[in-house]
């Protein structure tokens, strides 16, 4: 794994390593920069690490639910996520602001984190089998010391949503 760097931060891309697996790298070309990985088949409990720092993060609640995320081995929050009741949209709390992470088009594919009106980062979803999404960072986010976490915390919130989504699509059926 490589150190996130401003110059690696063109043509990012979060893959997962298997359809079968709940895994994911995020890729600057041929480079990891970060990878997310499930530590049980069934749960919400993830542990992502970068070159610069590991985090724990994990979903609780049911009607009125909350992610987190912890530096690895440690008891405090350093980010809530809150969302709203369709999961849409929702406020993240990180380093003593708010962010609001919201979809960005009708199918939630697009998904966008603003400070304020601000974009910070913008998230792309594709692929059939397999998730992935092309990351756009804005010169504003470029800026955070906070970048590593904010890329894999976000990215871990929308896995999340992309497995409710397909669970309540299945169940509709």
């Amino acid at each position: 794994m490589v150190p996130i760097r401003a110059n690696q931060l063109a043509g990012l891309e979060w893959r997962q390593a298997s359809a079968f697996s709940r895994t994911f790298d995020l890729y600057s070309g041929d480079s990891v920069l970060a990878h997310l990985e499930w530590l049980k088949m069934l749960g919400t409990l993830a542990a992502a690490a970068t070159a610069e720092a590991n985090w724990t993060f994990k979903r609780t609640g049911f009607l009125t639910s909350v992610v987190t995320a912890r530096v690895s081995g440690t008891e405090t929050d350093v980010a809530t996520y809150l969302p709203n009741w369709m999961g849409t949209k929702g406020q993240l709390q990180i380093s003593g602001q708010t962010l609001q992470l919201k979809g960005a088009n009708f199918w939630a594919t697009q998904w966008i984190l603003l400070d304020g009106e601000t974009p910070l980062l913008q998230f792309g979803s594709h692929g059939v089998f397999k998730a992935a999404a092309e990351v756009t960072v804005t010169e504003a986010a470029r800026q955070r010391p906070d970048l590593p976490l904010l890329l894999c915390f976000v990215w871990y919130i929308l896995v999340l949503h992309m497995e409710d989504s397909s669970t309540a699509a299945v169940v509709a059926t």
